[in-house]
């Protein structure tokens, strides 16, 4: 019986087309790929191409109707292995059509990106690619999409069950070690743009990989990647300098930005009463310091306040009100569009994926609170401050006091085991530590401090896999 009839002819015909067109293109060779839409919601009933056939010559009316269970209900032919999946994408993601190929580029980083050891998932990073644009939901090539790559089973039902909690924040795609790409979107047109959009990106992401490591040094070339796996984690906190931005942007940005504007900065906000209280806090630390630079210095005729502030600052001398001066000199400048948050470009996408996944996300930096929400609220990825949820600076503790953990977690009313800190400073993951929490250690390029110590170590956040 012809599955297809009326108003459904359509829509066959246009996904019998969309599959010869993607066969074309040499994503679904032999009889490779699955293809489906969505032909009725009440009750769930799936348009697809039947199993074992070769994709790029199937007839409308070769198409058969599946329902919510996988079952074949009008049509003749079998049903996919994968509809579980195509079932879970539709329930979960709202989707009206599934694309599933084979392509080279797919199957090659499935495989390099497959999860390792014990974790479940692993991510593929694509950010600042003018393509991007053509994915639903994203505006700018500064842009930053983490696309999931789950392991292969043959238990579907199983497999269905490990993808779900990450198809919401998957961008449209979703990667099976060994098997390729599914795409997704909210009619057959948006899936199939979806399709070619992230197969061109796999494409050039394997191109690049393929060119760094030909001008790679040959010791560099087969460098391990290291996943890090975390379970029963609820709330992660994080470090900034050296963990979510360069340990460069403060000494080489931040600082001198602050001091080449602070004068012109004071002598236009003199008269306003919050610069006022903090002056007059630097003046009362001014009296009490027992430096004798810092007492010559204020022996010295017609020497004020400033010339106290820029001596502390040519010192790399650390005081309250300083850093409050520092941040009202920095948002100034990040308002004006001279200061940018350089993350790290892994890092926006991680923080949206973990944010989607219902973590509640901490910072807890040596900078002040302003400092921190100006860095994330002006960052390279734009306004990244609505998901966190708390803010911690020094005002809370010392970073190497595990005192100051165990205060933040009882702040926010968790087991400090279910926290994960992450941070490039050795002595911080040992106080973490020492009061319960989880840690990594983040490695990035230019950090000052290299060695891990005992803790598991990261050069990306899409190396850290989290699970409640």
């Amino acid at each position: 019986m012809d599955p297809v009839a009326g108003s459904t002819a359509a829509l066959a015909q246009q996904l019998s087309a969309t599959m010869a067109t993607i066969h074309r293109r040499g994503w679904c060779d032999g009889t490779g790929g699955n293809f489906s839409c969505v032909l009725d919601r009440e009750p769930l009933q799936l348009l697809m191409a039947p199993s074992g056939v070769d994709k790029g010559s199937v007839a409308p009316e070769a198409l058969i109707v599946v329902d919510a269970h996988g079952g074949v209900v009008r049509g003749e032919g079998k049903a996919s292995a994968e509809t579980q999946l195509h079932l879970a994408l539709v329930e979960t993601c709202g989707a009206g059509a599934v694309l599933h190929t084979h392509s080279q580029a797919g199957t090659l980083l499935s495989q390099h990106y497959a999860p390792s050891g014990d974790c479940g998932v692993a991510h593929l990073s694509l950010h600042d690619l003018e393509m991007l644009k053509g994915l639903e939901g994203i505006t700018t090539h500064e842009s930053s999409v983490a696309i999931p790559v789950l392991d292969n089973n043959q238990d579907l039902q199983r497999l269905r069950a490990e993808a779900e909690p990450h198809l919401r924040q998957a961008p449209h795609g979703l990667l099976i070690a060994g098997h390729g790409l599914y795409a997704w979107g909210r009619d057959l047109p948006t899936a199939h743009r979806h399709l070619e959009i992230l197969e061109f990106l796999l494409e050039q992401h394997w191109r690049q990989l393929l060119l760094e490591a030909l001008s790679a040094p040959r010791q560099q070339r087969q460098a391990p990647r290291n996943q890090v796996c975390r379970q029963g984690v609820t709330h992660v906190l994080l470090d900034i300098e050296g963990t979510t931005c360069p340990v460069s942007f403060v000494s080489s940005t931040l600082f001198p930005y602050a001091a080449e504007q602070l004068e012109a900065f004071l002598d236009s906000h003199r008269n306003d009463l919050a610069v006022r209280s903090l002056l007059d806090e630097v003046e009362a630390a001014w009296r009490q310091d027992a430096d004798p630079e810092a007492q010559a210095l204020r022996q010295q005729g017609g020497v004020g306040t400033l010339a106290y502030l820029q001596w502390l600052i040519r010192r790399d001398r650390k005081l309250t009100p300083l850093k409050d001066l520092q941040g009202l000199v920095w948002e100034q400048g990040y308002r004006s569009g001279a200061l940018t948050g350089p993350l790290f470009a892994d890092v926006p996408g991680a923080l949206r994926r973990w944010h989607g996944a219902g973590l509640v996300l901490a910072v807890y930096s040596s900078g002040s609170v302003a400092a921190q929400r100006l860095i994330y609220g002006h960052s390279n990825a734009g306004d990244l401050r609505p998901l966190f949820s708390h803010w911690f600076d020094t005002r809370i503790g010392p970073k190497q006091a595990p005192e100051s953990y165990a205060t933040i977690a009882a702040q926010l009313g968790v087991d400090p085991e279910q926290m994960l800190f992450v941070s490039d400073a050795l002595t911080e993951c040992q106080a973490a530590a020492a009061a319960g929490m989880q840690v990594v250690f983040s490695d990035r390029e230019g950090n000052p401090g290299r060695d891990p110590g005992p803790f598991e170590r990261i050069v990306s956040f899409n190396d850290l896999v989290l699970t409640p």
